[in-house]
C-alpha cells in the first residue's frame, strides 16, 4: 500500500478553507466535503492531516483565541488603575470576544457540544487561556496578595461563564445583563468601593 505523503501546502490550504467556512457558516453548518472542495482536495484527504473535524477546528480556533488574548494583555498595560484593568479583562472575555468575527467563538460551543470521546477532546487550549488571564489579573493588582493559583481559579470562573456569554451573544439574548454582570464580577475580584464613594481608578468605565 502506498503511503500518502503529507504536504505543508495542502495542510495550509485545508486550514485556510476551514477557517473561512467556520467564520461564514459556523462549525455545524460546515461539512468536511465543503472544506475539501474549497481547499482543492478530496474530503478524505483531510483525515490524512487531522484526526477529526474537531481537531481541524482547534487548529483554526486556538491561534485566533490566543492572539486575541495576547492583544488584550498588551492593551491593559496602557489602562490606568487596577480596578479598570480588571474590569477591562472581564469585559473583553464576556462581551467583546463573544461578538467578534461573526460570533466566531460560538463555533467552540458548537464543536464541543457535538464532540464524542472518539474525537479526543483536549483541555489544553482552556488551560493556556486560563493561565494567561490569571497572569493578567495578578499583574493588574498593585500589590498582589494572592498566588497565581488563586487567580487561576478566578480565571477558570471567567471562562466557564464565557461559554454562556458566547451562546447568549450568538442568540441575541440577555444582552442587558452583561454590563451589570461585568461590574459585579469586578467588585468580587477587586473589592467593591465603600458605599457612597466613587471608585478612584476608573471602575465601571471601559477603556474602549
Amino acid at each position: 500500500m502506498m503511503v500518502q505523503v503529507k504536504k505543508v501546502e495542502v495542510r495550509e490550504a485545508i486550514v485556510d478553507a476551514a477557517a473561512r467556512l467556520f467564520v461564514d457558516k459556523g462549525y455545524v453548518g460546515t461539512s468536511t466535503n465543503e472544506i475539501g472542495q474549497r481547499a482543492g482536495v478530496a474530503p478524505s484527504a483531510i483525515y490524512t492531516y487531522f484526526d477529526s473535524k474537531l481537531a481541524l477546528f482547534y487548529e483554526v480556533f486556538s491561534p485566533w483565541l490566543k492572539t486575541r488574548l495576547e492583544q488584550l494583555d498588551h492593551e491593559i498595560k496602557s489602562v490606568s488603575g487596577h480596578r479598570a484593568k480588571v474590569r477591562r479583562i472581564i469585559e473583553a472575555i464576556w462581551r467583546d470576544i463573544p461578538h467578534e468575527q461573526n460570533f466566531f467563538a460560538n463555533n467552540l460551543m458548537q464543536a464541543v457540544s457535538m464532540a464524542t470521546p472518539a474525537d479526543h477532546y483536549s483541555g489544553e487550549l482552556l488551560e493556556w487561556c486560563e493561565q494567561r488571564v490569571a497572569r493578567m489579573l495578578k499583574a493588574a493588582e498593585p500589590k498582589p496578595l494572592h498566588s497565581l493559583h488563586h487567580y487561576a481559579s478566578l480565571s477558570h470562573v471567567l471562562f466557564m461563564s464565557f461559554n454562556g456569554f458566547v451562546a447568549g451573544a450568538y442568540l441575541g439574548v440577555r444582552g442587558d445583563k452583561t454590563l451589570p454582570a461585568i461590574d459585579t464580577m469586578t467588585d468580587l475580584i477587586i473589592g467593591a468601593p465603600a458605599p457612597g464613594l466613587k471608585p478612584v481608578d476608573g471602575a465601571g468605565s471601559s477603556s474602549s
